[in-house]
């Protein structure tokens, strides 16, 4: 192989691989859920009549989250507040549990495939962790802040997506400019504050950076979105669990289930379908959503 050709392919990788949506961990996943379920309720079997459904939340949440980099929080900020009537501090704290472990489980699969810019990580995480400290333990996350901002924030993103959705890209990049480090920095400490807030934000935000300024590979800019929200779903849900009156798991648990089943979803689905289209169809999903949970929060404010 050239060194021209070399300087295009993923860092540490040689070429992306196939990804198989099945995994020797994914059953024992299961198993383990059932042992936790079962022992950590006093009532387990009136939960699962209760809750069933939200499995099934779970997996759709995790597959757009997973397939766009946006999070399962698009899906399950608006389904806690408008169907199941919770506050918005706790359907943040279920859409961060949640998404802890279903793009984890998406995470490992854009791994396998080989086309993450790991060497990435180390611009992007500090600027995400110093983001999210910010906003969850200095400007704690209230009412007004994710009912305010999730609609608005959900449209941008949806917008941002649809700039992206004829752009031409440079499919071959993959390596991270060196101009564009330091931004990575700054654009990885503000999706950090807005996942923090409305618990999404990160991957689409680092995403949509690299692809507009960059013209970096749609899929390995997704990529790597993925791994970024796992990282920062994870250290939001340690915060939340530890400094934040902790995380209704007879909620999340049935979430969390759905997402790590789901999330396998994306990466795998993304080796056949355009990424044109999944933009387009994240686009349209994310307008609408947002604009609905814009026009509820006018009209009923923090309550």
């Amino acid at each position: 192989m050239s060194t021209t050709q070399q300087s295009f392919q993923p860092e540490g990788q040689q070429t992306p691989r196939r990804m198989l949506y099945w995994s020797w961990w994914l059953p024992l996943f299961g198993l383990g859920w059932l042992a936790f379920f079962f022992s950590a309720f006093p009532q387990p079997i009136t939960l699962l009549q209760q809750n069933w459904p939200l499995v099934f939340v779970g997996m759709g949440g995790a597959l757009i989250g997973n397939m766009t980099a946006v999070g399962g929080g698009i899906v399950f900020v608006p389904v806690m507040i408008l169907i199941y009537h919770l506050p918005p501090v706790v359907a943040l704290k279920i859409a961060i549990a949640s998404q802890s472990f279903g793009m984890t489980s998406g995470a490992i699969g854009w791994l396998r495939q080989g086309i993450v810019p790991v060497k990435a990580l180390q611009y992007t995480v500090p600027g995400l962790l110093i983001g999210s400290t910010i906003s969850s333990l200095v400007i704690h996350p209230n009412a007004f802040l994710v009912k305010g901002l999730f609609g608005p924030v959900s449209i941008i993103l949806g917008v941002m997506t649809l700039t992206l959705h004829n752009r031409q890209c440079d499919r071959e990049t993959y390596h991270i400019p060196n101009r564009a480090k330091k931004p990575l920095l700054l654009v990885s400490l503000v999706g950090g504050l807005i996942t923090g807030w409305v618990a999404i934000g990160e991957g689409e935000v680092i995403a949509a950076f690299l692809m507009l300024l960059y013209g970096f590979n749609p899929n390995s800019c997704i990529a790597l979105g993925v791994v970024l929200l796992a990282i920062n779903s994870i250290y939001l849900a340690l915060i939340h669990s530890f400094f934040l009156g902790g995380i209704p798991w007879e909620i999340a648990s049935f979430t969390a289930l759905g997402c790590v089943y789901g999330a396998r979803l994306g990466p795998y689905f993304s080796q056949w379908i355009s990424p044109q289209i999944l933009r387009l169809g994240f686009a349209t999903i994310a307008i609408i959503d947002g604009l609905i949970f814009l026009l509820q929060f006018l009209l009923s404010g923090t309550h």
